[in-house]
């Protein structure tokens, strides 16, 4: 058994302090900080334990590049995800004319998204805090003037929240506010890198070194998208999780999934789980939601009672609303003739268009090399793909793949979009595959934010006009939603927010959410390191205010 896992009875006898559903970045940085405090804290967390010792864990590859042969059996590949700290969740989109099932490329288990991630952990713009100044044209949109908390009053816990999961990189030559931000260096660029940042420097563009959660260690492969094998990656899991169970007493329940919240008028009195040993009903005197900006405003829907018709803390009907995902892009580029790249390159970071001629877009980041983001049997190597998978990686298929796919670097444009009270998570009256849990999303792209993506695809086309380029469109793709935030706003009006600016229910006087879900506007960077800083602020809220000695 991994260290810090509990008997499941043994949870239910005890009054826990807190519980915190879900393991990610804001929880278990919540969970580690209430934890050193002295409280006691439960992790319930609906995926497997990914921490060390955890059997059967895939590392060093995604799950389809590790386990190829999952993929003749659909009960086999959900395994592997599984293992591999991957939802395997399925979404029922039904934003166009017809439904569309899937399950999304996010994460599950300890560490969440997180463990996954790139390990960008970057301040949003103190402009980022009062947004809508930012868009010429917001319309219907429900972005708000002003964040109800301001980045002088996060900066201290963004410097905390860096120094816990060791950021490093180099100031953003654009940001007046980063001259106070002091992070150890990162290594230099890479002979990758290096061509395309010195060309940019002779467009009088200003690109640095991304600041980056991670300790480098000798043949650091980065680890996007799959689990670290090394303990160089710095995340939910490595960070706020495992120091809050081997340091400070915490413990952890996995595969126990939270189907609903029991509260009366004003408090969240059990929290109803499903467990293999059976359905738990834990006690706890906080309750902290970081389960993801999907998952979080499902479990609250979930929670209808008679107390609550519309679903827990939904008094203003915003629970699910306002749902945003960036509409991020792929483009390869070829620094050079002939290049092959093939090793891991997130470094790169670019924000000459975050603010640009009066009008708000987002950053562009390198991402890597093709070969490792989308080589072809990771998209060949699932359930139904077998047809296809054998005509493409035939021998004459092959190199028409590596000629015109392989050997760029990829660059990410990552654009802000606006949330808009119809673009939402709902429930769905069915599950999705062997029983899992499914939920409905709709979302589309609206008239503002076309309008500004082929704004900013065509200036950084501009800028890249000298190379050979591919654009890798997934910005229309509702498939693409590893910065989902937004479906909990927190918020001064109770009428047009959830959550009140220390992360409270407006309605429940014991229910704080940390995860993304929170945001009342996406920004145009990488969420991680916000939500990080934001939970530490707000454990140290809950502990004065509910645990005042």
């Amino acid at each position: 058994m991994v260290d810090g896992e509990l008997d499941p009875r043994e949870a239910e006898r005890v009054e826990w302090d807190v519980i915190v559903v879900g393991a990610g970045m804001g929880g278990g940085l919540l969970g580690r900080s209430l934890a050193r405090s002295g409280r006691t804290v439960l992790f319930v967390e609906k995926g497997r334990s990914t921490l060390p010792g955890a059997p059967g864990t895939i590392r060093s590859a995604m799950a389809e590049l590790a386990e190829p042969q999952a993929a003749r059996s659909k009960a086999a590949y959900l395994d592997a995800l599984e293992r591999a700290g991957r939802s395997t969740d399925e979404i029922e989109d039904i934003s166009g004319r017809s439904t569309k099932k899937f399950i999304p490329f996010i994460g599950s288990g300890t560490g969440g998204s997180s463990a996954l991630y790139g390990m960008v952990c970057e301040r949003f713009f103190a402009q980022d805090f009062t947004p809508r100044q930012n868009f010429a044209h917001p319309g219907e949109s429900t972005v708000p003037e002003a964040w109800p908390i301001s980045y002088e009053q996060l900066s201290p816990w963004y410097a905390q929240a860096e120094k816990l999961l060791g950021v490093r990189g180099q100031p953003d030559p654009l940001r007046p506010e980063s001259t106070d931000v002091n992070l150890p260096a990162a290594p230099p660029f890479s002979a990758d890198n290096q061509p395309l940042v010195d060309y940019l420097i002779t467009r009088g563009l200003h690109p640095y070194h991304l600041p980056m959660a991670c300790d480098y260690v000798d043949d650091c492969g980065t680890c996007q998208a799959f689990l670290c094998a090394r303990s160089c990656k710095n995340d939910g899991a490595r960070n706020g999780v495992l120091p809050a169970i081997t340091e400070h007493g915490a413990s952890l329940l996995t595969q126990c999934r939270v189907v609903r919240l029991d509260a009366d008028h004003t408090q969240v009195r059990q929290v109803i789980c499903e467990h293999p040993s059976g359905t738990l009903a834990l006690k706890g005197k906080v309750v902290v939601l970081a389960a993801g900006a999907l998952a979080t405003p499902l479990l609250l829907l979930n929670s209808r009672s008679g107390h609550w018709p519309g679903g827990l803390a939904n008094g203003s009907d915003m629970v699910g609303r306002n749902l945003m995902r960036h509409l991020l892009d792929w483009i390869e580029v070829w620094p050079e003739r002939g290049c092959r790249i093939a090793e891991e390159n997130k470094e790169v970071g670019l924000n000459d268009f975050y603010f640009f001629e009066g009008q708000k877009y987002g950053t562009v980041q390198s991402a890597g090399a093709m070969a490792k983001l989308a080589p072809m049997e990771m998209l060949t190597n699932q359930p139904g793909w077998l047809p296809k998978a054998l005509s493409l990686v035939s021998p004459a298929a092959r190199p028409v793949y590596e000629r015109f796919f392989s050997g760029g670097l990829v660059l990410a444009s990552i654009m802000e979009d606006l949330p808009y009270l119809d673009n939402r998570v709902l429930q769905s009256d069915r599950s999705g595959v062997d029983g899992r849990q499914r939920l409905r999303l709709s979302y589309r792209v609206h008239l503002n934010e076309a309008a500004r993506r082929t704004t900013f695809l065509g200036r950084l086309n501009e800028v890249l006009s000298p190379y050979r380029t591919l654009t890798l469109r997934t910005g229309e793709s509702n498939t693409t939603l590893g910065h989902v935030c937004g479906t909990v706003r927190f918020g001064v009006d109770p009428k047009s927010s959830v959550l009140d600016g220390n992360n409270r229910a407006h309605e429940v006087e014991n229910l704080y959410v940390v995860d993304a879900s929170f945001f009342p506007s996406s920004a145009g960077l990488n969420p991680s390191l916000t939500v990080a800083a934001n939970a530490l602020r707000v454990a140290a809220h809950v502990n004065g205010a509910h645990f005042a000695s």
